[in-house]
């Protein structure tokens, strides 16, 4: 399963210092008002500890299927191949962000639903 930060997380702890508590990133996001409820949760379920780097932020986040990767294939027809999928996202010219966490889906699998790719991301 891949782990990752959205964007939004990513640009919301830009200038933030390391090293810093959960308490102390939380209260930083806490203090932005262009972040979603949603990244928020997310940033809420990092483990209590000291990170010292973004790196280490995001390996701790655990967003199983990203915002951006959802919208990206909310209007695709399903069923589709891993090759259906990477086609559709690469044509419409989403983010490398979103092929490159679609490239880490299963070959021989046919996907149902968004639900079905967000399972193997």
């Amino acid at each position: 399963m891949a782990i990752f930060c959205n964007r939004e997380i990513m640009s919301s702890l830009i200038d933030i210092e390391f090293p810093k508590t959960k308490p102390e990133i939380i209260n930083h996001i806490n203090k932005s008002t262009d972040i979603s409820e949603a990244s928020k949760i997310a940033l809420n379920k990092l483990e209590i500890k000291d990170y010292h780097s973004m790196d280490e932020i995001c390996e701790n986040i655990k967003i199983v299927c990203d915002l951006e990767i959802t919208d990206a294939l909310g209007e695709m027809d399903y069923p589709a191949s891993k090759i259906d999928i990477l086609d559709y996202a690469r044509f419409r010219n989403f983010s490398e962000f979103v092929v490159k966490s679609l490239e880490e889906l299963p070959e021989d699998y046919t996907f149902n639903d968004i639900s079905d790719i967000c399972k193997e991301i």
